[in-house]
């Protein structure tokens, strides 16, 4: 399909994504083998397979540009700022998201994830993303950067819209939490605070490349930097725990193997991601020659499956070594939320496994998905059974 400027949009693709993993993987597979960059002339389109292709087109953003990649209505993403105002604005915050930094966090977001399973110790209930995913993010943007998020559930309704929009199936009206930053900020103007948002009005101060409507925007577009992987993360995870309680056990056993499993469900569960480019002039890629102006799909996702870089890559295999996936990009544009994503995952985890000795699917009320975005979790209710001592 293509929008009403004539680009292309993200959901002409999904009709090639199978619902069931097993034809997914096959799928990409056989573009591996078979069709490695497959052109889609009617909408002046390239889309790209491999790992070395998926990774080529990623690092090299002075060839395939993110600008000019498919619309999205955003009012701001670090992922369409072009190459020098991208390093320009990135490097005000890209300190909030240094992986030392995120893990020196790690007790303060481990006593968060305590206070937020202290009722499921008690129900035996755990909604994963209502109880704990959404409402840690919650607790984490106002530590980290300092924004309050009024009212409950406004923050899930937000960032469901933006990671919606993101992907091209929500066109949502962002005045509401527009109006919210802009009030926040206008607060810190009359009293500066050692937050996020504080640090950019004293950067505005000294360069006027950055005005205010901008940090309103970046403080958006970090608002669901780390909080669409997590949710994405958890969901995945804990349905992972519900189908297979051995892998659960696993971990509790040994809970050495969190950081590994991390990496693996990454690399295997998000395996409907793809990022977008347009090529800034005529160029080579894996002996094909895409004209300037072609609009470039790189699918991380299936990048992930290439048996070249993964063997037996259709396994779930938490011990896999390396595991260099690519669900969040690669190079100046890879996403700023994954250490926080990483650093939270693992204390959950951690948490978690010391805290529930079963976690099982609530017969009376299975999981609900995005219906327009299958692989979308909207709600994991599960039912736990309390350890009855703690794990080593």
């Amino acid at each position: 399909m293509t929008g009403t400027s004539g680009k292309p949009t993200r959901d002409l693709l999904f009709p090639d994504l199978s619902d069931v993993i097993d034809e997914r993987i096959a799928w990409f597979q056989h573009q591996h083998k078979n069709e490695p960059l497959r052109h889609r002339a009617e909408y002046n389109m390239w889309e790209v397979f491999r790992y070395e292709d998926v990774q080529t087109v990623l690092k090299n953003p002075e060839t395939f540009s993110v600008t000019d990649k498919t619309h999205m209505g955003l009012p701001f993403s670090f992922g369409r700022a072009d190459i020098e105002e991208h390093r320009f604005l990135r490097g005000f915050v890209a300190r909030s998201f240094v992986p030392s930094t995120i893990e020196g966090q790690a007790p303060a977001f481990a006593s968060m994830v305590d206070a937020l399973l202290e009722p499921a110790l008690a129900s035996g209930k755990l909604e994963v993303l209502g109880d704990l995913g959404y409402p840690l993010m919650d607790h984490v943007i106002g530590h980290l950067f300092g924004l309050r998020i009024p009212g409950p559930g406004r923050f899930r309704q937000w960032s469901d819209q933006m990671f919606g929009q993101l992907v091209g199936i929500f066109q949502p009206d962002h005045a509401e939490v527009v109006g919210m930053l802009t009030e926040q900020l206008d607060e810190r103007k009359r009293e500066p605070t050692g937050d996020l948002m504080s640090a950019l009005l004293a950067a505005r101060a000294e360069d006027d490349r950055l005005p205010e409507k901008k940090i309103i925007h970046m403080c958006l577009d970090l608002v669901t930097a780390g909080n669409a992987p997590l949710s994405l993360f958890l969901s995945y995870t804990f349905a992972r725990f519900c189908a297979d309680p051995a892998f659960y056990q696993a971990l509790r056993r040994d809970p050495a193997l969190i950081p590994g499993a991390i990496e693996e469900v990454l690399r295997f569960d998000f395996s409907w991601f793809n990022l977008w480019r347009t090529a800034r002039h005529d160029t080579e890629l894996a002996g094909y020659q895409i004209k300037a102006g072609s609009y470039i799909v790189a699918w991380d996702s299936a990048a992930n499956f290439d048996e070249s870089r993964f063997p037996q890559a259709h396994r779930f295999d938490i011990t896999r070594s390396p595991n260099p996936h690519l669900p969040f990009g690669q190079g100046m544009y890879i996403c700023l939320g994954l250490p926080l994503v990483r650093t939270l995952g693992r204390v959950v985890l951690e948490r978690v496994v010391r805290t529930f000795e079963e976690i099982r699917a609530d017969p009376d009320r299975p999981m609900r998905t995005q219906e327009r975005m299958i692989d979308y979790v909207v709600s994991l209710d599960t039912l736990v059974t309390p350890a009855k001592a703690s794990v080593p």
